[in-house]
């Protein structure tokens, strides 16, 4: 890097980015936040012309993860540089880096049931992938098989929600659902982290970063789906079975899920 000057100091660690709507009406708009989780010292070296030379520890790495809601809310981790430039200024590098392997996944337990045997979701892991197979016996108003992603950020401390299947009435359910992991050229994103979400030139814009690694212009606002970044570190993972009765009333069953 050059054109930086002398550095104060420079800090590795696992980065996080996550996005949040907040406000109505006119007020209503993304903020966005960094944080830099167990930071040590990094090693850094100093040339002429104010050029700097820093470099991701390899026992650092691993494959980024994240999840950009439909809305541009969500979350990034991946491994981080935070250079300290004085004057309270800051620059952030962070490594997004691909898959190198298909995960591995297990589960807490393979059963998840219904009181009264109103409901069975058989739980089955294999060849990376988690299987559930449900036979509900007893009429409801809806069933669901339900994803939580949750990096327990300060916000959406409940995590983040993908309906795996859901039926109405009796019957079968089937679901699978296998870690996301993509492929795509590795990157190293640099920002400002006191101007990421905002309206200044080239700063981060967290809903973009689906059309960053997948090298694809945004469709616009119309009609997104949520996109997953990636699964695995950082993350926590349960699969949860809701079985509602209507009025309000409702039971579930859960179950963690690991992802390595």
């Amino acid at each position: 890097m050059s054109g930086i000057g002398s550095l104060k100091g420079a800090f590795r660690g696992r980065g996080l980015v996550y996005s949040w709507i907040q406000g109505v009406d006119e007020a209503f708009g993304p903020n966005c936040q960094f944080e830099l989780s167990q930071p040590t010292q990094a090693e850094y070296t100093t040339k002429g012309g104010g050029k700097i030379t820093v470099e991701f520890d390899p026992a650092d790495k691993f494959p980024c993860t994240g999840v950009v809601t439909s809305n541009g809310e969500g979350y990034m981790i991946a491994p981080a540089l935070k250079l300290d430039v004085g004057k309270g200024r800051e620059i952030v590098l962070m490594l997004l880096s691909p898959v190198a392997r298909p995960h591995n996944v297990s589960v807490e337990k393979n059963v998840l049931t219904i009181p009264d045997g109103e409901a069975t979701v058989t739980v089955t892991t294999g060849n990376g992938e988690v299987r559930c197979l449900g036979t509900f016996s007893a009429q409801s108003k809806e069933a669901k098989i339900i994803l939580n992603r949750n990096p327990r950020l300060p916000v959406y401390r409940a995590g983040f929600n993908e309906t795996l299947s859901k039926l109405k009435g009796r019957g079968q359910m089937n679901a699978v659902w296998k870690p996301v992991g993509r492929s795509f050229e590795e990157l190293v994103l640099v920002f400002d982290p006191s101007t990421i979400c905002s309206l200044q030139a080239n700063s981060l814009s967290f809903d973009n970063m689906p059309s960053l690694l997948s090298g694809t212009e945004s469709k616009g606002t119309g009609n997104k789906e949520d996109y997953v970044i990636g699964d695995g570190i950082g993350v926590s993972y349960t699969i949860r079975l809701l079985f509602q009765r209507g009025l309000g009333r409702h039971s579930s069953d859960t179950t963690r899920v690991y992802v390595t």
